[in-house]
């Protein structure tokens, strides 16, 4: 081997360096599933009925600033968002993983038990997902404004003097964030979740509102709660301190969504009774909403780095003018 040829090995090596610090191949994840499920509605005391229902089912995504926002109200299965290098086709709510550049959202009422109000009730289900992955720098979300919804609003009548509204559900809460060890500093990876429960009288005032938070009498105003198996109103982030840790939210322990993530298995326990609603109108409404927001900063070499391709370059400048002074 001549020595012009050693010369340049250096140089070579300073740049692979180079280009493997600043073009990190696992970039930002985040994934947020729920499965909402066996949910009835009934009024133990009191006369209700049912004037209508909008069923309100919503999917967008957005990858690098190019947004896709599907479904609506009135919609009960909302066509998937997708976004970049998706492999998970329409309604499969399982993980696609750390695969491509991708965004994708998908909500889907699966059934609903309104109308009739009981007797002779259905149960409701009702299932999101919003995921994202990087692999080089940018920004990717499924998230509130440009996420997984579902839900629907009821409109109804109290009939008698006073009644009352029981809410009975099942449901399994999933998310994960990470961030890849060699991100830039002001990379995140963030995962949220929704779920809220509320009725509005005539005059638009809130009489009952219930925000499942996991622990028994907390989150609800206008009624009593008697069951909370988990923290359907929470997040989960990670940013470039917590860099190469994966985060997992399994308050239920059902683990990873499998099949087509619509189970009813596993599922936590939730439970709540309405204060007793005076005789007039009043509109139920459910909002469930996951969403992941993610930044991916390439990462800055290091000086070690920076030093080493000094080095290999002045070698090459080396080598080149020994040719010509040959």
């Amino acid at each position: 081997m001549k020595l012009s040829q050693l010369k340049l090995l250096p140089a070579a090596a300073a740049l692979a360096m180079l280009c493997a610090a600043g073009s990190a191949q696992a970039g930002a994840y985040g994934y947020s599933y729920d499965n909402i499920f066996g949910l009835t509605i009934t009024n133990p005391t009191g006369i209700v009925t049912v004037a209508s229902t909008t069923n309100i089912s919503r999917s967008t995504s957005t990858l690098n600033g190019t947004s896709i926002i599907n479904g609506g109200s009135g919609i009960l299965d909302s066509p998937q968002a997708a976004l970049g290098a998706v492999t998970k086709g329409e309604n499969d709510f399982t993980q696609q993983g750390p695969n491509g550049t991708f965004a994708r959202g998908d909500a889907q009422i699966v059934s609903t038990q309104f109308p009739p109000f009981p007797p002779g009730a259905t149960t409701t289900q009702a299932v999101n997902v919003a995921e994202a992955h990087l692999d080089s720098p940018g920004t990717a979300d499924a998230s509130g404004r440009n996420g997984s919804t579902t839900g629907f609003s009821v409109n109804f009548t109290v009939g008698s003097p006073t009644a009352t509204l029981a809410f009975n559900f099942l449901a399994n809460p999933f998310m994960q964030v990470f961030l890849n060890s060699d991100v830039g500093a002001g990379s995140s990876a963030t995962a949220n979740l929704v779920v809220t429960f509320s009725i509005t009288d005539a005059t638009g005032a809130t009489v009952f509102n219930w925000s499942p938070d996991g622990v028994v009498g907390s989150g609800i105003t206008g009624g009593t709660e008697t069951a909370d198996g988990a923290n359907l109103n929470t997040n989960l982030s990670s940013n470039f301190l917590t860099r190469g840790t994966l985060f997992t939210y399994d308050p239920t322990g059902c683990g990873t969504p499998t099949g087509t993530g619509v189970g009813t298995a596993c599922g936590g326990t939730f439970a709540a009774l309405t204060n007793t609603l005076v005789a007039g109108n009043y509109t139920l409404t459910l909002n469930a909403v996951e969403s992941v927001d993610l930044v991916k900063v390439a990462a800055v070499p290091e000086p070690g780095t920076l030093a080493l391709l000094g080095l290999g370059l002045a070698g090459l400048c080396y080598s080149s003018r020994r040719k010509i002074t040959a």
